[in-house]
Formats: C-alpha cells, sequence, structure tokens
C-alpha cells in the first residue's frame, strides 16, 4: 500500500482549525487507499496520542498510525518570551525529528507537512515532501528557496495571493500548486429544516490572539431594530470570550436576537450551518493573513451547506472559489452589511452537484496527483 507520512509541529487534540483541516485532509487520504502516520510533538498537557481519542474528538473512523513524540522543551513558560521559545522549538523538534526519520526512511515514503523547517530539514535530505504553506513570514520567505532546491520538494499554497508574495522565480513553477481548502461532506446530512432569517458565524473568537471584530455583529444588532427578523448564531470559542459576548448581548438586551454556542463537535457545527441560511465571514484588517491569505474552513462549509454567504470585502474573500456569489460589504460598514442582508434574498446559492471541486475528497485525490508525478 501507497504510505504518506505527515510531520508536524501542531498539537493535537485541539480545536484550532488548522488541526481539524490536517486531520480531515489525513481522512481522504486514507479513503483514496494510502497508508498514513502522523507524527506530531505531545508539547501541551493535553496533548494525545491515542488514536480512540482522536477519532472521537474529530469524528472520523478511519485507521491512522499516530506517533506522538514526547517534547520537554520549555515551551511558553515565559510569557513575554513565548514567541521566541515557540520558534527555537519548533526548529529543534523538526531538526531532531527529521534526522530520526532519515535514518530508517526508505525513500519510498511521501512526506507532507505544514511545518517550514520540517519541510526545509526533509529537503536537505531529498526526500519527497509536499510543504502546505498557509501564511506569509520571513522565515518561510527566507526558507521556501531552499526547500525548492530539492526537485523533490512541491509546495501547496492555499491561495493564489499568497503564492505570488513570496515572488517565486519562474524555475520553480513544475513544484508549484495553489490549492485551497475544502469541506468534508461526510458531516452533511439531507433533509435538514432551514430557520428562515437565521445568520451563523463559525471560528475562533479570536485570530493570533486578537479580537475578531466579532463585536461588530452585537453593535448592528443593537444600532438597527430594523433587523428583527433575523436571528444570529455564533459558533466558537475560547470559552472566556463567549462569556464577554454573553455579557455584552444581555447588556443590550438582544439574548433573542444572539445565541452563542461556544465550540461544537463537527457534526454540529454542521447540523447547525445546514439550519442557517446566510454564513457570515468576519474579520479585522489587522493582519495580512485576514486581509489576503485566508481560505476559511467555514466558506466552504456555507457553500456546500447551500448559504447564501455576507462577507467583509478583503482580497482574500474575493479570491476564494465561487466567490462571485459572496455578498460583501466594507470593513465595519453598518449599512452595506444590510443592503448584503437585503440582496441575499434575491441570490441563489450554487446546486452542490456544481460544487465537486470544494470537497477535501476532490482536495486529496488532487495532492495525491502530486504525490505520484
Amino acid at each position: 500500500m501507497k504510505s504518506i507520512c505527515y510531520v508536524t509541529y501542531q498539537s493535537f487534540p485541539s480545536l484550532k482549525a488548522n488541526t481539524i483541516q490536517t486531520m480531515a485532509n489525513l481522512k481522504y487520504m486514507v479513503k483514496n487507499g494510502y497508508h498514513v502516520e502522523l507524527i506530531f510533538p505531545l508539547r501541551e498537557k493535553f496533548s494525545s496520542d491515542n488514536l480512540n481519542e482522536l477519532k472521537t474528538f474529530y469524528n472520523f473512523t478511519e485507521d491512522i498510525k499516530i506517533t506522538g513524540i514526547k517534547h520537554s522543551y520549555p515551551f511558553g513558560k515565559i510569557k513575554i518570551l513565548e514567541k521566541i521559545f515557540f520558534l527555537f522549538s519548533h526548529m529543534a523538534w523538526s531538526r531532531k525529528i527529521v534526522n530520526e526519520i532519515q535514518k530508517v526512511n526508505t525513500h519510498s515514503t511521501s512526506f507532507m507537512t505544514r511545518s517550514e523547517w520540517i519541510a526545509y530539514y526533509l529537503s536537505k535530505y531529498e526526500l519527497n515532501v509536499i510543504y502546505e504553506c498557509h501564511q506569509s513570514s520571513k522565515i518561510k520567505s527566507f526558507l521556501i528557496p531552499l526547500i525548492l532546491k530539492s526537485k523533490k520538494s512541491n509546495i501547496i499554497f492555499l491561495n493564489e495571493l499568497l503564492y505570488k508574495s513570496f515572488n517565486i522565480k519562474n524555475k520553480y513553477n513544475k513544484q508549484i500548486n495553489v490549492l485551497h481548502n475544502g469541506v468534508d461532506t461526510e458531516f452533511f446530512q439531507k433533509g435538514i429544516k432551514t430557520e428562515k432569517n437565521s445568520l451563523v458565524f463559525v471560528g475562533n473568537l479570536l485570530r493570533f490572539n486578537k479580537d475578531r471584530n466579532v463585536q461588530f455583529l452585537i453593535e448592528l444588532f443593537k444600532n438597527n431594530p430594523a433587523l428583527g427578523q433575523y436571528k444570529l448564531k455564533i459558533i466558537g470559542g475560547p470559552e472566556d470570550e463567549r462569556l464577554k459576548l454573553d455579557k455584552q448581548i444581555f447588556e443590550s438586551n438582544l439574548q433573542n436576537k444572539i445565541k452563542t454556542f461556544g465550540h461544537l463537535n463537527r457534526k454540529d457545527t454542521i447540523l447547525e450551518i445546514q439550519k442557517s441560511q446566510i454564513g457570515l465571514l468576519i474579520n479585522k484588517s489587522d493582519n495580512s493573513h485576514s486581509t489576503h491569505f485566508t481560505s476559511p474552513l467555514k466558506y466552504f462549509e456555507y457553500l456546500y451547506g447551500g448559504l447564501k454567504i455576507v462577507a467583509v470585502d478583503f482580497p482574500a474573500h474575493r479570491n476564494l472559489p465561487f466567490s462571485e456569489k459572496i455578498l460583501f460589504f466594507s470593513e465595519n460598514n453598518q449599512k452595506e452589511f444590510i443592503d448584503c442582508l437585503k440582496d441575499s434574498q434575491n441570490t441563489n446559492s450554487f446546486a452542490k452537484n456544481k460544487l465537486n471541486t470544494v470537497s477535501l475528497d476532490y482536495r486529496a485525490k488532487k495532492i495525491i496527483e502530486i504525490i505520484e508525478t
């Protein structure tokens, strides 16, 4: 059986979208006939390499070989030095684990990672590696040309804007791929009744430990009584941020209009999405990842669930597949947002039979094409 080894510095289990995306992608690699191993550091108190725990947490049944490596580096012990600790911990662990891998690897296994350091060290040993690049950074800009020096290295960028931001030389074009995120279609159920005039936002309430501007939605409902026919669901944490929102909702007397759910598992999240009519993409323009480089999982879930989509007008959102159906509003512009809600009444959703290219099964097949060519 063909095999792929996903080596990452992520921590599992976690409610972060990046781990949900990783596990979902690996699930579909198994479904497409690959033996999959996941290697990661046990660097948090909650980290676990118990397969049954991970199956329950991420709602999957496929068998994946799980290898957790103890990692005692002083990660995050001193708050002010946390970023520096993380950088050196990430780099040191990556070098150590790749040195161990290359001792036993027969070059018959392909590797995937979303860690630039792991990709770099794997490429130095001329191993077959696919690096999934999800963000821009100075370190990535330095390492990507070094990774591409190996002809056995390939890079997947989440969108065209992210790829172009690195100004990669044309001679590496054959090693470059642009592949958006996708949706795990197995969680969607038939016959779910839609709640009229229902809005939903799904996602972490913080982005890089900063407010994600969900408060804009509370202010919107507070300042516009004409939105009385609409109801809003907010799904995501962390819990302390959710409690802050609940306090604002209560103080604004909006308990009958806005409901927070905290974190839900994937099955329940998709169910709430399917019950909704309009999906929201909300963020702040205080970082380039949000404005230019994101490819949010929730967008593909909204799309596949048949929702109308209202999004803050960022280049990343206009770069998404089928973005011609998105209704855009300027950041923090309440009038434009309300106009989008009105316009949504005359907007048709995409038929599911036109959305096969946004499934994670399709994405896995494209990754397999890269591996096998």
